[in-house]
């Protein structure tokens, strides 16, 4: 959104980084500045599972320090902490192993689709995935102890 088209005073945000940044945009003055008050901000995000990563990658996301721990698996000392030959096959993935299955029915369905003689093989691996995929969404939304959260969407 370029600047002529805020004619109004508001409060802003975008993603930059790894950071979310916040300015108030004084539209008599047609600068952005700081927030001024110490305000309390709730964000809320989907947070994606790290990457796995390969011997001598460091992690995409900022914060990590040497000997922290990644996917089950600790860091080496150097810095920026990368990741080691020696701990490179122990990590650990964060979705369930009960939903690896559908994971890989995804893989073998868009291969069945390169193929127009295969198109029926990759309708029923689609169709392995989607109901794997609706019994990940009742086990994210379901609490451990057989309570069930409710979530009302929202559109933007």
């Amino acid at each position: 959104m370029e600047r002529s088209n805020l004619n109004i005073s508001q409060y802003l945000w975008w993603v930059e980084r790894d950071s979310i940044l916040i300015a108030y945009f004084d539209a008599s003055a047609g600068k952005f500045t700081s927030p001024v008050v110490d305000q309390v901000v709730t964000i809320f995000y989907i947070q994606r599972p790290d990457k796995f990563l390969v011997s001598g990658e460091t992690p995409e996301r900022d914060g990590f320090e040497s000997g922290d721990t990644y996917l089950e698996v600790e860091l080496s000392a150097a810095d920026p902490p990368l990741m080691t030959d020696t701990e490179m096959l122990n990590q650990e993935c964060e979705i369930p192993e009960q939903f690896h299955e559908a994971l890989v029915a995804r893989v073998i369905a868009d291969g069945y689709e390169r193929k127009p003689e295969t198109i029926k093989l990759a309708s029923h691996f689609l169709n392995k995935y989607e109901h794997g995929v609706r019994q990940c969404r009742k086990y994210a939304y379901r609490g451990r102890d057989g309570s069930q959260t409710a979530i009302q969407t929202q559109d933007f």
